[in-house]
């Protein structure tokens, strides 16, 4: 899974297996790790939803790509 650096916030935890990782959205950051994967999914607007870990999106994408 991707590391975090040592400054920035663990900002979420993830709905599907409850790991904490940082959402570079919610942490202020230019961009978020999982702009370079595949948009298979919507980014959640603020408060209305959860983003997967590092580790479940890229799950969810392989199911979606699978299909």
């Amino acid at each position: 899974m991707d590391e975090p650096k040592k400054d920035v916030p663990l900002t979420n935890v993830c709905p599907a297996c409850g790991v904490r990782f940082t959402c570079g959205m919610a942490a202020g950051l230019e961009a978020c790790w999982c702009a370079s994967l595949p948009p298979v999914l919507a980014v959640p607007a603020a408060g209305a939803g959860q983003c997967y870990c590092p580790d479940c999106l890229r799950k969810v994408i392989a199911e979606a790509e699978a299909r």
